[in-house]
């Protein structure tokens, strides 16, 4: 239910960032630790790629997937650095998803401030808006997004949010 529809006031937000133009990287079944995770970040650096929205969790399997985004210029040579770096790390698999953006809203102090990424997601969700990926900060949440939802995902967060 929307936030109006609920009667609930707005939460207030500093603002909304976008970034598109990106494609998010995904190395499944990696072995846990932060060895994998240094070594795909250090053979993005050698290549002088940033990584954007890294996250990296275990899976129920033991093992670790390790996601986040490239410049979409930068897709194909992230690519080469990083399936380097997962054959000799022995990766199951590396996914790439062409073509997408990152949507984030910012605080301050958003681990103050309870309901703000369920709120956000929650609005997205009711848009028919799919993070493919999702990480936060003190005073970030942000999602990975198709590329083409980029607007509609602003148009949605403006309306369900209070900005300055």
């Amino acid at each position: 239910m929307p936030r109006e529809e609920a009667h609930l006031p707005k939460i207030q937000i500093g603002g909304i960032l976008q970034s598109s133009e990106l494609a998010l990287i995904q190395l499944l079944g990696l072995s846990p630790g932060a060895q994998a995770t240094s070594a795909v970040l250090r053979a993005l650096g050698e290549q002088a790629i940033s990584a954007q929205a890294v996250v990296e969790c275990r899976d129920c399997g033991g093992g670790a997937t390790l996601a986040f985004t490239v410049s979409q210029a930068n897709l194909e040579q992230a690519l080469g650095a990083v399936e380097a770096a997962a054959k000799e790390l022995g990766a199951q698999a590396v996914q790439a998803v062409p073509n997408v953006g990152l949507i984030a809203i910012h605080g301050p102090h958003f681990a103050d401030r309870p309901a703000i990424a369920g709120t956000m997601f929650s609005a997205l969700a009711l848009a028919g808006i799919e993070p493919l990926l999702i990480t936060s900060s003190i005073s970030t949440v942000a999602g990975v997004i198709a590329a083409q939802d980029i607007p509609r995902a602003v148009a949605v967060l403006k309306e369900t949010f209070l900005l300055p």
